[in-house]
Formats: C-alpha cells, sequence, structure tokens
C-alpha cells in the first residue's frame, strides 16, 4: 500500500512539474491570438487593439470605446466580449457605441484580464505590448498614450 502512495505522489509531481516548466516556456505574453480576418498587410506596423468589455461593465468606465473609432488605420480595433452577448452585437454597439468588430472571448480564454472593461495592445508580432484597465475619465489619457507609443515603437515593430 505504502508503495502505492509513493508511486501516486511521484506521477503527480512528473505532471505538475511538465506543467509549470510549459508555462515558463511559453508565457502569456507571447502568440497571443490575432484573428486572420484582422491581419493587415497593408499598414506597415499595425498595433491591434483588443478591448475586453461587457454590457454589465459601468458606463462611465466604457467611455474611452468611443474614443478608438477614431484612431488612425495603423490601429486595428477588436472587440472581445462574452459569447452570451455576441448574439446581440447591434444593441452592445449601440450601448458602448463601438464600430469596431466583435469577436467572442473563448478563443481568449487565456488573456482575459482580471478587470473589463481593459485594454490589450498587440504589436504584429503578437507580443502583448501593453495591458490598460477602463476607468472613468481615460479617454484624453488613451489618446495620448497612443500616439506616443506608436510612435516610440513604431521603428522596432
Amino acid at each position: 500500500m505504502k508503495n502505492y502512495i509513493i508511486g501516486t505522489l511521484l506521477v503527480v509531481l512528473l505532471v505538475l512539474s511538465s506543467i509549470q516548466y510549459k508555462n515558463l516556456k511559453t508565457p502569456i505574453f507571447f502568440d497571443f491570438p490575432i484573428p486572420k480576418e484582422s491581419l493587415s498587410s497593408n499598414i506597415d506596423a499595425p498595433l491591434y487593439l483588443f478591448v475586453f468589455f461587457s454590457k454589465r461593465n459601468c458606463i462611465d468606465c466604457m467611455e474611452f470605446i468611443r474614443e478608438l473609432n477614431h484612431l488612425p488605420p495603423q490601429f486595428v480595433v477588436i472587440g472581445v466580449v462574452p459569447e452570451k452577448e455576441l448574439k446581440n452585437q447591434d444593441e452592445l454597439k449601440e450601448l458602448t457605441g463601438a464600430n469596431f468588430s466583435l469577436v467572442s472571448a473563448k478563443k481568449f480564454r487565456k488573456y482575459i484580464p482580471s478587470y473589463t472593461p481593459a485594454l490589450i495592445g498587440v504589436s504584429p508580432g503578437r507580443k502583448i505590448v501593453f495591458v490598460l484597465a477602463g476607468v472613468p475619465g481615460e479617454k484624453e489619457y488613451l489618446k495620448n498614450y497612443l500616439s506616443s507609443l506608436y510612435l516610440k515603437l513604431s521603428p522596432t515593430f
């Protein structure tokens, strides 16, 4: 009986160590899944912006979403919403003012931030560049932040 317990513990330890090794080799900040229809070949150095939100978020926290509609073409904006809410896209777009495409959060389960609404910036190399939480009054800050970030990062993309 003692040998079975020791054997089971060794197998559990081996499985847990292999999971930990895999997580160390593929950190969350790399290989962000960019939908194929969003890949842009006509822009030199795009920056993909993924907006994670839900219709249950506070309206004041989502005011920055309207600002994302007026960004230059080098910013590709994609909304990520829960799959249940994706069925009512028109209602959700009207509520938030989003004019960009919406996709299901099912594919992005690993990357869903703990606080929504949130904005994740991803480079063309599928590396997460920044994560910003949506807070009231972020509209002006976001506009300045994205313009300065793009100027700083555009030669390195």
